[in-house]
């Protein structure tokens, strides 16, 4: 069986995609590559994929996935650009922030055909986002079926215009940290209030989960649901209030903008 993908990198966000990736490709069309022979060899053992390095991955592989941090990406690229030259039909897949396909090009020295995702945490359980764009290279065909194999990792939104993944990214890369300091904060409110930690902590868990699959199981808008909470003179309504005397849009707004602008600064060094 030929080989279809190769991982170069095995972190926390390369090992969910490929978990994710596992539920479409056998095993033994995936191979892995990184500094750690115990990451790899993990992998192999509870899905099978091959453990392989980064010339043979870039010279094989029909995809080949960059799941290395940014600021690696100088550092092993230029050194692959003869085996990924020689490998035709070959596209890459890169998910380094702040860093344009462009960019990624030129440090292959050459224009190749590339995809480009942002995913975010809970893709490692199948309940992620995951962001995705294409440079003109890249086939419908070949595109179609890396959107088919990487559909266990969650959602996936494609975005006509690459430069859209960084406000995309303000919203599902960095929302998950947002939703966990909003579910804390509730649940340091309700211990305040009397109840241990610990359950308050679920009962925000369980509200935040059934709320979101509400929110996307409806066809009412997000404002309608949140009226047809909020009776009223009744008690959810007061808390709404102090949302808004507070502002809660406009911190959210410049929560999003912070991580937005932060982003621009990594595209632009």
């Amino acid at each position: 069986m030929s080989m279809i993908y190769g991982f170069i990198g095995a972190g926390n966000m390369g090992s969910a995609l490929i978990r994710a990736l596992s539920k479409h490709q056998a095993g033994e069309t995936i191979a892995v590559s990184d500094p750690s022979a115990e990451k790899v060899s993990a992998l192999s053992g509870e899905l099978g994929i091959v453990p392989s390095d980064n010339e043979t991955i870039a010279s094989t592989a029909e995809y080949v996935v960059l799941a290395v941090k940014p600021q690696v990406l100088p550092d092993i690229l230029p050194q692959l650009g003869d085996e990924l030259a020689s490998n035709d039909g070959v596209t890459l897949v890169t998910m380094a922030a702040g860093t344009s396909m462009q960019t990624v090009s030129d440090l292959c020295g050459g224009p190749f055909p590339i995809i480009r995702i942002m995913p975010n945490t809970p893709v490692s359980i199948g309940a992620g986002v995951l962001l995705i764009c294409r440079n003109e290279l890249v086939p419908d065909n070949v595109f179609e079926a890396f959107c088919r194999d990487f559909a266990a990792a969650g959602v996936l939104v494609p975005l006509e215009r690459e430069e859209l993944i960084d406000v995309g990214m303000a919203i599902s890369g960095c929302g998950p940290a947002y939703i966990y300091m909003y579910i804390d904060a509730m649940a340091k409110a309700g211990e305040k209030l009397g109840l241990d930690y610990e359950t308050a902590a679920t009962l925000a868990k369980a509200t935040a989960r059934g709320s979101a699959t509400l929110s996307e199981r409806s066809d009412k808008s997000l404002e309608d649901l949140r009226i047809a909470v909020c009776s009223p003179g009744g008690t959810t309504i007061e808390g709404v209030k102090t949302l808004w005397d507070d502002d809660l849009d406009g911190i959210v707004e410049r929560a999003l903008k912070a991580a937005y602008d932060r982003s621009l600064e990594l595209s632009s060094k």
